[in-house]
Formats: structure tokens, sequence, C-alpha cells
């Protein structure tokens, strides 16, 4: 029961290691919003990494800049995969994925496609990252709340879109 107890809270002891407070308790609530909704995070790579699993598909991933000895950044981000962004008449959806449009930042050398075309709702972007293209930077609960919806909207068309994925 330990080690079960251990493995639920590790998440939130990340957080509380390496977010400074103001954005420790947004962090902490947004995790305790994934849990009740049955989306546990699972660590990914190891160590500030993790994986918010869908019904079918990864949704998203969350990364803590503070545990990656490679990163200059701080504070955390949500990174969402490239998935179906079509069909959809939900304005605030619309504009949010539009203001979260992530380019390529050659994160690894190790990624054999470096930046590509994409559409998101109809508009076209380049060189945006080909497997997290949407990504979200130390959002606070204003942007977690709408965060919500793009996670409603991933979890209804995750499971048949064509779009590239990473799974466990």
């Amino acid at each position: 029961m330990e080690e079960k107890r251990q493995t639920e809270t590790q998440i939130e002891e990340e957080i509380h290691t390496v977010l400074d407070p103001v954005f420790r308790e947004d962090a902490l609530a947004f995790i305790s919003y994934l849990r009740k909704s049955g989306m546990k995070p699972h660590q990914w790579f190891g160590p500030g990494f993790w994986i918010v699993p869908g019904e079918n598909r990864n949704l998203f991933g969350i990364h803590f800049y503070g545990l990656n000895p490679q990163s200059t950044g701080k504070g955390w981000v949500l990174w969402f995969f490239a998935s179906n962004y079509a069909n959809t008449e939900n304005e605030e959806l619309i504009q949010l994925v539009f203001d979260h449009v992530g380019p390529c930042i050659k994160c690894s050398a190790a990624c054999e496609v470096q930046g590509v075309d994409m559409n998101f709702f109809g508009r076209a972007y380049t060189n945006i990252c080909y497997q997290f293209p949407v990504r979200f930077n130390n959002p606070d609960s204003e942007t977690l709340q709408k965060v919500k919806l793009l996670i409603d909207f991933c979890q209804k068309t995750t499971a048949n879109s064509s779009g590239l994925y990473v799974q466990e």
C-alpha cells in the first residue's frame, strides 16, 4: 500500500521540489483535477517528465524544467500531442490553440523531423514541432481552466486522429 501511495504522490512531490510558489498552487490543483477525471499522470522519461493518458492514446505531457539539467527554462510546460485539430465551432478553444501553437525548437538531435507544416482549425503554420505542436508554458489558473476545453476536445478526437503520438 505504501508503494502505491508513493507512486500516486510523486508528481506532487516534484511540484513541491521544483516549482516556485507562484506556479505551485495552480499546478497542484490541475493535477488534482486530472486525478479526479481519471487521467492519472505517469512518469515518462524520468524525473520531471510525465505523460497523461486518455482513453485510447496519450493526450499530453507535463515537464518540470527544474529537473532537466539540459534545460535553461524554469517552471513547467504542458505539451499536447499532434491530433486532428479540426471540426469544432468553439471559438474559445480555437483561439486557445492558435495562441499556443509551438514552433520547432530543435529540442533533440534524435528528433528525425525538425519542424513541419501543420494546420490547426483551418489555419496553416510552418516549422511546427511535429510531436508536441501545442504547448502551454507556465500556465496560470485561468489558462488551465481553458486547457480543460482542449483536454475534452482531444479525448473525443485523438482516438480517430491520424496524427503522431507517443505510446507507452
